[in-house]
């Protein structure tokens, strides 16, 4: 083994890399005196690098603070390694001479290896040389001094500035505590903090599939840390050998696999797999035919899969995961449903970007360069977003966002405290009564997700058609539900492989088939003009929902009156307007989605919209109770909105009011029998389903009698709740 590095270039970063497989002295620089001694002095040679790595079966990685205080040992090593020391002793006496410079020879041998040594040593000759200069003749005391004040002071000054001279070398576990390497197996090409940092508190500890995730509170920076540890990082060595054999021999075939991502991950778990149980037989290796298996599957993760990523969209809790370029300086970092904005321990490197993008390419069938530096693609229920070179001037980024498996629902809103029953009771109301609904809020407050739970609320006898540029709301989830759902995609031309699709063509498309509930799931730009004329004169059908981008109903209509260009007069087609948002309290670093607003855009505008005449708030957030709570104007009889429905179904405003209540109490009944017979499933799209089916039927039997009571109703789906509930959740 030879402990010559090379300089090796990654992307744009230079990294000083150690061949360190079979060597004796392992690969950890904190661990092994001969590691850092041979880094140290390679880094005083070469020290414009942006990470050193040890090559074994396992690499080791060093960058950042740690990469840091190795530069700064080796600063003062080439500094005092060629220093001519000039004061030794003094030119008419040469009698210490000789043994002072081996004393700081031996100091300077053992500096790159040992810091802390070096400077206790350094400690021990002061203090020596002190005692020393309490007795003897006058010029000997001058000339200690004069050694001391000259020579070992500044070097000392020197070592003590670095944190790996300072520590307390009883062994070499000081050094571990500052050097944190970044581990991953050869196989791997993303890199992994094995330890969490100095000071974290572990909150919270659960498992995806066969990897372990720890949740730690970093204090200092004021979020939390995901700590992920995967069954790779426990392979046996023997088994890291031999998968490492076969990668080896898999990159000397080169064979061709099929274009399709899938099918050639299907090849290479395969032909890894042979090539393991042959060198298990050949060479009557201990490894276990099940262990191999793994072991394919391993490599194919990280050869043609989307390796550790693949885990974090396997965790239910993660729902948005985040790349930054320049990719590999810093940690991925996620959106965690119950801790929110989390660092990792994981660094990709630009290898890992080079083939995430590669796959992503090929899966979408779309160009990505720098003519084309924008990729979206779905990946499963994964909507996923990568930039390039020039719009990211520092390289590849990526963001990769879940899709909830499985709809929301508004029970499950209620659960998560991101709206009340009530506002459940009166959104579902709405929807029942086809009013125009237009959900607005501010990326990531959840108007994508609420506008899919409202479609649950839809009977399924309703045909909808659903216009969207990028797939996200749960059309085929509805499908599998029993609803009549045709969906219609935007798509813009790329690069001249496809026609451009434009909204406003898709949406007179879909108001020539015919009547049926409209979903757009955005309302953005020149759509906006056909939607509203389409809302204006009743050729939409039944009703219209979707989502708009903007802070507050006001914002909503400055947004499609001045920046879309649609007459205020036709702005007043839209009913109602829904705004969520993320709610910090208090000015907490905490942050909660909650729907914040429910309005009702009036019709008897008179004066100026934007004034008292044009909007009329139905419930509003307040913070001190952290709940939107109605106004007067909706409990109080005085809304154009109840109004309006009592008109469109032939009954009192006040009959209106009553229905809403019934189905606020069914909603928060709902979520109450699920908590309490710990069956999160009954709050799932299926039941949630089947209880408005039942709500529905007892309402039309009491239609039939022409008078509702609305106590008798309630109490008839309480009692199917009783049954079904517990025979649903296998109680």
């Amino acid at each position: 083994m030879s402990c010559e590095p090379a300089i090796v270039k990654l992307g744009d970063e230079r990294v000083l890399k150690f061949k360190c497989e079979g060597c004796e002295h392992g690969a950890s620089i904190e661990e092994s005196e001969v590691c850092m001694r041979e880094v140290v002095r390679a880094l005083a040679e070469y020290p414009a690098v942006s990470a050193v790595v040890l090559a074994d079966i396992y690499e080791r990685e060093y960058n950042g603070p740690s990469l840091a205080e190795l530069k700064e040992v080796a600063k003062i090593f080439k500094a005092y390694k060629h220093w001519p020391f000039a004061h030794l002793a003094p030119t008419d006496c040469k009698r210490c001479e000789s043994e002072r410079r081996q004393q700081l020879k031996d100091a300077l041998d053992v500096m790159p290896g040992d810091p802390a040594r070096a400077r206790e040593e350094l400690e021990v000759i002061v203090r020596e040389l002190r005692a020393r200069s309490k007795r003897g003749a006058e010029k000997c005391r001058r000339c200690r001094a004069t050694f001391i004040e000259r020579a070992l002071t500044p070097m000392l000054s020197s070592l003590k500035r670095a944190k790996l001279a300072s520590i307390d070398r009883k062994n070499r576990e000081g050094y571990a505590k500052i050097l944190e390497a970044l581990i991953h197996p050869c196989f791997m090409s993303s890199r992994f903090a094995l330890e969490p940092p100095a000071g974290a508190e572990l909150v919270d500890a659960y498992r995806v599939g066969s990897s372990e995730v720890r949740i730690y509170r970093l204090r200092d920076k004021l979020q939390h840390l995901y700590f992920l540890i995967l069954p790779e990082h426990k392979i046996p060595h023997k088994q890291v050998l031999l998968l490492h054999r076969a990668r080896q021999a898999l990159l000397k075939q080169r064979p061709e696999f099929e274009p399709d991502p899938l099918r050639a991950r299907e090849q290479l778990t395969h032909l890894g797999g042979d090539l393991m149980t042959k060198l298990v037989v050949d060479e009557k290796l201990d490894v276990a035919r099940e262990d191999v298996e793994e072991l394919a599957q391993h490599l194919a993760r990280f050869t043609a899969g989307l390796g550790v990523l693949e885990v974090l969209l396997a965790d239910a809790r993660v729902q948005d995961v985040y790349i930054d370029a320049p990719v590999g300086r810093t940690p991925i970092h996620i959106y965690h449903r119950d801790f929110e904005e989390c660092l990792t321990n994981i660094h990709l490197t630009p290898d890992d970007a080079k083939s995430l993008i590669s796959r992503f390419r090929a899966i979408s069938g779309r160009p990505f360069s720098e003519a084309d530096p924008v990729l979206d693609l779905n990946l499963g229920g994964v909507r996923i977003a990568a930039i390039g070179h020039p719009l990211s001037p520092e390289g590849l980024a990526f963001a990769l966002r879940k899709h909830k498996p499985t709809p929301w629902t508004l029970p499950q809103f209620i659960q998560a405290r991101y709206l009340t029953p009530y506002a459940a009771g009166l959104l579902s109301l709405m929807v029942d009564a086809q009013t125009s609904l237009l959900v607005t809020g501010s990326r990531g407050s959840g108007k994508t997700s609420l506008l899919g739970a409202l479609m649950l609320e839809l009977l399924p006898k309703f045909r909808v058609i659903v216009l969207e540029d990028t797939s996200e709301l749960p059309i085929e989830q509805l499908r599998v539900l029993g609803f009549k759902v045709q969906s219609l995609r935007v798509q813009s031309a790329v690069s001249g492989t496809s026609a451009e699709l434009r909204a406003e063509d898709a949406l007179r498309a879909a108001l020539r088939l015919g009547e049926s509930i409209l979903v757009v799931g955005e309302v953005r730009g020149e759509e906006a003009r056909v939607l509203y004329e389409a809302m204006r004169v009743g050729a939409a059908g039944n009703s219209v929902m979707g989502t708009i981008h903007g802070a507050t109903a006001r914002d909503v209509f400055e947004r499609v009156v001045y920046d879309l260009g649609i007459p205020a007069s036709s702005f007043k087609a839209t009913d109602a307007i829904v705004v969520a948002a993320p709610i910090r309290p208090r000015g907490s670093v905490a942050r909660m989605r909650r729907v914040v607003q429910v309005t009702e855009v009036r019709k008897g505008w008179r004066k100026d919209p934007m004034g008292e005449e044009g909007f009329e708030d139905l419930m509003k957030y307040d913070p001190t109770n952290d709940e939107l709570e109605p106004t007067r104007a909706l409990t109080g009889l005085k809304s154009q909105l109840i109004d309006d429905i009592a008109r469109k179904w032939g009954t009192k405003p006040r009959d209106v009011l009553r229905n809403l209540e019934l189905r606020a109490e069914i909603q928060g009944a709902l979520v109450e029998a699920a908590t309490k017979l710990k069956k999160p499933e009954l709050l799932e799209a299926e039941f949630s389903m089947r209880s408005n089916l039942v709500l529905h039927a007892l309402l039309e039997k009491q239609l039939r009698n022409k008078q509702v009571d609305y106590r008798e109703i309630f109490k008839c789906w309480r009692s199917w709740l009783r049954g079904s509930a517990r025979e649903y959740a296998g109680v």
